[in-house]
């Protein structure tokens, strides 16, 4: 995948939608794979690589010779689209983006990433702000301006190892969270060893929060991948399928275990020990 290629995706301010992270992924695939460390992570084992994003000069700057400092590749970019041509590029373990973006919505950036490969996107929103926003749009992690180094630094290797821990194999790879396990080829779920039944809905949804270890994965996104809806989709559906598939896990949304919601944001599937 050349710049031309992706500068001609998003030529004339388009939006991309998903009509054109098709077109995206369709020609990253005619363009072979991104080298890749032999455990599913982008890069080299030896550093971790960092895109920056913000338009802000100077905070794109500090940023940049902090990461540096602290043994960091870094490479950076003021937009969005400038950083997903980064972030293909370079073969980065991470994305650091300060909200807002100019040129595209935070939605597409991450799609963007998505499509690049499976890597981390940390937003950086300014102090103050609420992190639902970036969570909703597909964030893995929010942290607020001015940036703390070194808590980036401890998030960024978090989010990376939650992806890693997540399967660095494809979607139908075995997956194990606390006493939950998933089999996909199978579509069978067990808690603590006890097949739970599934209907097809419930398994799809279960499935789909079990790649996103830990993320909050907003309802919209949820909607779109397991229904084929997104906007417009009535809200209820979801909520009265995460209300059977709580039973189903021995949970109820007041004394949660696996299934977090976070008001306003979505929901998550995490381990109910960690």
């Amino acid at each position: 995948m050349t710049r031309a290629a992706l500068r001609r995706l998003c030529s004339k301010g388009e939006r991309l939608g998903l009509a054109g992270l098709l077109r995206l992924g369709q020609a990253m695939l005619k363009a072979g794979p991104v080298p890749s460390d032999g455990n599913g992570m982008l890069g080299p084992t030896y550093q971790t690589n960092v895109v920056v994003v913000s338009a802000d000069h100077r905070s794109r700057e500090s940023c940049t010779a902090d990461l540096l400092d602290r043994g960091y590749g870094v490479s950076s970019a003021s937009t969005g689209l400038a950083g997903v041509e980064q972030a293909l590029e370079e073969a980065c373990d991470a994305v650091l983006v300060e909200l807002p973006l100019p040129d595209m919505e935070t939605r597409q950036f991450v799609g963007m990433i998505r499509a690049v490969g499976s890597i981390p996107v940390l937003a950086l929103v300014p102090e103050g702000e609420s992190p639902a926003d970036a969570f909703g749009d597909g964030a893995d992690d929010v942290l607020s301006a001015p940036i703390d180094i070194a808590e980036f630094q401890a998030r960024v290797q978090a989010a990376i190892r939650r992806l890693a821990d997540a399967g660095g194999g494809d979607e139908w790879s075995p997956l194990r969270i606390g006493g939950l396990a998933i089999d996909p080829a199978a579509r069978e779920a067990r808690v603590d060893g006890r097949l739970i039944e599934l209907s097809r809905k419930e398994f799809d949804l279960l499935h789909a929060l079990a790649q996103r270890p830990n993320r909050v994965v907003s309802k919209q996104e949820l909607m779109a991948e397991v229904w084929g809806r997104g906007e417009g989709a009535d809200p209820k559906t979801i909520d009265v399928h995460l209300s059977w598939l709580r039973r189903k896990l021995g949970e109820t949304a007041a004394e949660p275990r696996y299934l977090r919601t976070v008001r306003g944001v979505g929901v998550k599937l995490a381990d109910p020990g960690a």
